[in-house]
């Protein structure tokens, strides 16, 4: 009797996958690894090590602006020396970079890596793997293009949505964001002695419950050691639990707080735990900043311990007092774009109008509203870039949009911050995070997740592809990184074997720790076949019905796999260079077996 086992595929893991701390997967570049022929020494993790707690003392100082000399009348025209591309005059320089590593080698391909039968020729891949230097100035452009050294700079980002550190799957180098090289490029303006005001218009928080907690925690110290001096409320900050909130973002050590706001009041506004607006003063000039949380946003916030207001009736006091008060005028606006527009309308005394809206990547030449001649600025989604304005004497402001990207090195600060975390989520478990097991969609015609081995056996030709391809080392990747991220939901997803990719939970009878569930680590068959027990246990025995049955539930198509399979993990945020066709080769396999 003839049998065809259908087409059994994998989709490519390359790398460390995630989705940001968002996905947040790597401060530093992965450690160069090399394919392991035996596949058979995993790394050993002492999973009841204590993690310490942040250094929150640390990084509570703010830096001290300078004095200036008395402001001259400030023009109101933005500049646009900074549209066409060129060469900067003088590079930043940053603070004690921590060097990353190479980055993770692809595996060499050997000839029994290729498809079973193969029919697939690989395209050229481009990315990591291209074997191309990336240049970042090169495909980012330049910055600071004909700038002098303004007399104050403003420094504006917002939206990271949860994405301390950028994932670093496809090759960190190629990738924007994150905490480490915000902190680098702020410090290398201040080093070349420009007085800075550095504002957020929120949007930090991502989602709820423990983990989320936790990284607004780390975000907020990481922006104390950075010197924020004034930040908006997000939707989902206020979202947190209100304690949890007050708890982060108060003021402490006799310091105020870095949040500001006009219409939200934390315990009600007569707490007084955050202030309405704030006067920064630097290269002599005064600041004024307020923020708002739109008013198309209420609805989604349902917390009665936080007291909100109209935006409009909020700032017609806090606006008159800043007019009289301060040199120029900023209004950080968690709002629609639409709102915000409104607002600069009827509040014309704001020389900029910050939103939390727009496009996923802020526009390289600020817009003007009409009406009030005000500034419209955009900071674009998950923290990849920052804005910064130039104020000088008697002439128009300069507009910067600032990629962080790999020109800024990593820094030591922010990645003391990133093993702290990785550290804590390690100490307090998957089960200390609220991460319960689900049921899988297929647990009733599959059964139970058994692990990549039971398949060697009868699947040889196909578990020697995936055993060489970087799916059969996935969970390595994560073990190997400094800090290690094996202990992070949002990176272990991906690695191993029966948990949910996006949604960052397990299944039941999935992957649990490398002690209890050894056989479930890496990106093995069930990641995308489903589970096994019920087609192995089939293969057992003699019934043939049952074993064609069982077959067909383990099938998965090419195509079904182009369609979404793959995506799941290689998305834009994990995988911005991920082309099926050019990897898909790497992974194929068929088989045809005779009996």
């Amino acid at each position: 009797m003839e049998r065809l086992f259908r087409s059994i595929s994998v989709p490519v893991l390359l790398g460390v996958i995630v989705a940001a701390v968002g996905c947040p997967a790597s401060t530093e570049e992965p450690k160069s690894l090399q394919p392991d022929a035996q596949a058979a020494n995993q790394p050993t993790i002492d999973e009841r090590t204590a993690a310490p707690q942040l250094p929150v003392a640390e990084f509570e100082q703010p830096p001290i602006l300078p004095e200036g000399r008395p402001l001259p009348k400030l023009s109101e025209e933005p500049s646009s020396s900074l549209r066409e591309p060129g060469l900067p005059p003088d590079p930043i320089v940053p603070p004690d970079p921590v060097a990353p590593p190479d980055p993770v080698a692809p595996p060499k391909q050997d000839d029994n890596t290729k498809p079973v039968g193969g029919k697939s020729a690989p395209k050229p891949r481009t990315g990591k793997h291209s074997g191309e230097t990336f240049d970042p100035i090169k495909e980012n452009g330049p910055i600071f293009v004909g700038w002098e050294k303004p007399r104050a700079a403003i420094v504006i980002t917002g939206m990271e949505d949860g994405y301390l550190e950028p994932c670093g799957c496809a090759g960190l180098d190629r990738m924007q964001g994150g905490m480490s090289r915000r902190h680098t490029f702020i410090e290398g303006l201040r080093k070349q002695g420009w007085p800075l005001a550095v504002l957020d218009a929120g949007g930090i928080a991502r989602g709820f419950g423990r983990q989320t907690e936790m990284k607004f925690q780390t975000a907020i110290e990481g922006k104390r050691k950075m010197g924020y001096d004034a930040m908006a409320f997000g939707t989902n900050e206020l979202r947190l639990p209100a304690a949890e909130l007050v708890s982060v973002a108060a003021g402490i050590d006799g310091r105020p707080s870095m949040f500001v706001s006009a219409n939200v009041g934390l315990f009600g506004f007569d707490a007084g735990i955050t202030p309405y607006s704030r006067i920064i003063e630097a290269g002599g000039l005064k600041i004024g900043v307020t923020a708002v949380f739109g008013a198309q946003y209420r609805k989604e916030i349902n917390n009665p311990e936080i007291e909100l207001k109209d935006p409009v009736e909020a700032l017609r006091p806090i606006a008159a007092e800043l007019k009289q008060t301060a040199d120029y005028l900023v209004l950080l606006a968690h709002a629609t774009t639409e709102e915000s527009i409104e607002l600069s309308r009827r509040f014309p005394e704001f020389n900029a109008v910050v939103t939390s809206d727009g496009p996923p990547t802020p526009p390289a030449a600020p817009t003007k509203i009409e009406e009030s001649g005000a500034l419209l600025i955009n900071v674009g989604h998950k923290g990849m870039e920052a804005i910064v304005l130039g104020l000088y004497d008697n002439r128009p402001p300069s507009y910067q949009r600032v990629p962080l990207d790999s020109r800024f090195p990593a820094s030591k600060d922010m990645h003391l911050l990133m093993v702290a975390y990785q550290e804590q989520l390690k100490a307090i478990g998957f089960a200390g995070l609220g991460v319960r097991p689900a049921p899988h969609s297929q647990a009733e015609s599959n059964g139970r997740f058994v692990g990549s081995e039971k398949c060697k056996s009868c699947h040889e030709p196909s578990w020697d592809v995936w055993i060489r391809s970087g799916h059969g080392r996935a969970y390595k990747t994560l073990a190997d990184l400094d800090p290690p991220r094996n202990f992070d939901p949002e990176c272990v997803s991906c690695h191993v074997v029966g948990w949910h990719p996006t949604k960052y939970f397990p299944y039941l009878t999935g992957y649990e720790s490398l002690e209890k569930t050894p056989h479930l680590i890496d990106t093995g068959c069930e990641t995308c076949h489903g589970p096994g027990e019920k087609h192995c246990d089939a293969e057992l025995g003699t019934d043939e019905k049952l074993q064609a049955l069982y077959r067909q539930a383990v099938v998965i198509t090419k195509e079904e796999s182009k369609k979404s399979q793959c995506a799941s993990c290689h998305d834009l945020d994990n995988s911005p260079d991920f082309d099926f066709d050019a990897y898909w080769p790497l992974i194929e396999h068929y088989e045809d077996e005779e009996e």
